[in-house]
């Protein structure tokens, strides 16, 4: 890893649309953003903040998620997701996740993601032991 990850952040600003509204077996249970994407998002803003700092040969796996969806966003609502390093512990990165509408400042979840950072031929070693079991 590059020297700065430590101070590390990235971002996603989006549209909610249709798409991203709460569903489940195939129906509409919500017509608001959902706690699907709005995991889905924390982990686009993380990778944001650390890709940048992966040295030639490194990549990285999500390997945990804590989300709190503290409250609801409708349709055409603007959404910033950040994502801020906030801890590095040998190979494991863990980012602080918010999500915030632009309009209003209104905090929608707050969350945290980690990534563990390997070498590439390793992660890929694991992803052909995963596709032949």
């Amino acid at each position: 890893m590059k020297h700065g990850i430590e101070k590390a952040s990235g971002s996603v600003t989006f549209i909610v649309s249709h798409e991203m509204t709460a569903h489940l077996d195939g129906r509409e249970v919500h017509p608001v953003y959902s706690t699907f994407w709005a995991c889905y998002h924390a982990e686009v803003a993380a990778r944001r903040a650390i890709e940048p700092y992966f040295g030639i040969d490194e990549n990285a796996v999500g390997s945990a998620l804590t989300m709190q969806h503290l409250s609801m966003a409708a349709v055409g609502t603007i959404i910033c997701v950040t994502a801020q390093v906030v801890s590095i512990k040998g190979n494991r990165i863990l980012c602080d996740i918010e999500i915030r509408t632009v309009e209003s400042n209104a905090v929608l979840a707050r969350g945290t993601q980690e990534q563990v950072v390997m070498p590439t031929s390793k992660l890929e070693q694991l992803v052909l032991k995963a596709r032949s079991s």
